[in-house]
């Protein structure tokens, strides 16, 4: 339920309105290291982690019609890394551990 909460968190600071729980979609999927797209996971953030790797989604669509996406994927330890879609196009990946 993670990705639910920050979804939410971030999309209501930046499009500046309440985002309802039940307008939020959400699913956990697990991958092998070979099923991961490269453009959203760098092979580095997940070499030493362990099969199955998981992933929870969580997305949104707007009253323009834009779908965001949220994926948390485990990569060991307490952090996450984040991908953020918008219609289904990569705006932003990153490990909040890499950036401090």
């Amino acid at each position: 339920m993670e990705a639910i909460q920050r979804l939410t968190e971030v999309l209501e600071r930046k499009l500046g309105k309440e985002i309802p729980l039940q307008d939020v979609g959400y699913e956990t999927m697990s991958f092998t290291h070979e099923e991961i797209d490269e453009e959203l996971v760098p092979p580095y953030m997940i070499a030493f982690v362990e099969a199955p790797i998981l992933c929870h989604s969580a997305n949104y669509t707007d009253d323009e019609g834009n779908y965001y996406t949220l994926m948390l994927v485990e990569i060991g330890g307490d952090t996450p890394y984040e991908v953020w879609l918008v219609n289904d196009k990569l705006i932003l990946h990153f490990n909040s551990v890499e950036n401090e």
